[in-house]
């Protein structure tokens, strides 16, 4: 719902598009990167058919598609398919406005991306519908590769935790017109995960709450594994980056069993 909130998407699109920020996107430089790896990987060739699921704006379906690949992006925002569809400008290249928690097709993908550390948005119930739509989605062998936020981030996030009230007298993310903004992120170790409130007040409050949980590799692979998948490689990141327990985030390559 909030992704679609007319403004918000608007908003959304422009951090997408900003370049200097991971903050929706990665940056270009990472973009590239993580272009540049992913296929050999995962085993692509010319033709083969990707899917990049919370594709946005769809920065990495343009690149893979001028690599050769025939790529699908699949997003919930309207605004961000709009924007893809109109900068499309490689051939084999499609955009579909809808959610992956609903099923995108049975055996027809060689491999799925799932970039920016969406996955961990997500509840347990929700991950495992999703995986489930993936594992359908793929041939026999495809590949799946994503990242979320490894055990190191939650500490950080947790030790640099601070509440803060917002006032802005004109636009901001959350509103074109004056509004205040309380922020505070309640943390659950045991899961572990956390729970940004954003409370806005312009005319009305609006409560709106964005979740983000935690992995190691072990928790990561066991959940894997539980969908069908196999793990073959765990990095640091999307662009091969060697792992280590206490990096922040977690390059996951796994394959359909």
């Amino acid at each position: 719902e909030m992704w679609n909130d007319r403004y918000i998407s608007e908003m959304m699109l422009k951090a997408h598009l900003a370049g200097d920020t991971d903050a929706a996107s990665y940056m270009p430089s990472k973009i590239r990167a993580i272009c540049d790896f992913l296929p050999g990987r995962m085993g692509l060739s010319e033709g083969s058919k990707v899917i990049d699921l919370g594709c946005g704006p769809g920065l990495y379906c343009e690149l893979l598609a001028k690599k050769g690949f025939l790529m699908t992006g699949l997003d919930s925002s309207l605004n961000s398919i709009r924007y893809a569809k109109a900068q499309c400008g490689a051939a084999g290249t499609g955009y579909v406005c809808q959610s992956y928690l609903e099923p995108f097709g049975e055996g027809v993908y060689d491999a799925a991306l799932m970039i920016s550390e969406d996955y961990g948005v997500l509840g347990p119930e929700n991950r495992r519908l999703l995986l489930g739509n993936i594992h359908r989605a793929l041939k026999p062998g495809g590949h799946f590769a994503f990242d979320v936020s490894g055990l190191a981030a939650f500490e950080a996030r947790r030790e640099s935790a601070a509440q803060k009230w917002v006032a802005s007298d004109g636009a901001g993310f959350w509103r074109p017109h004056r509004h205040f903004v309380l922020e505070k992120t309640f943390f659950y170790p045991e899961i572990p995960a956390l729970c940004g409130l954003y409370a806005i007040l312009d005319d009305e409050m609006k409560i709106t709450r964005v979740w983000q949980t935690f992995f190691s590799g072990e928790s990561i692979r066991a959940e894997l594994e539980g969908a069908g998948f196999e793990v073959e490689t765990l990095y640091a990141n999307l662009w091969g980056g060697e792992y280590k327990e206490d990096a922040p985030t977690i390059g996951v390559i796994c394959k359909k069993s």
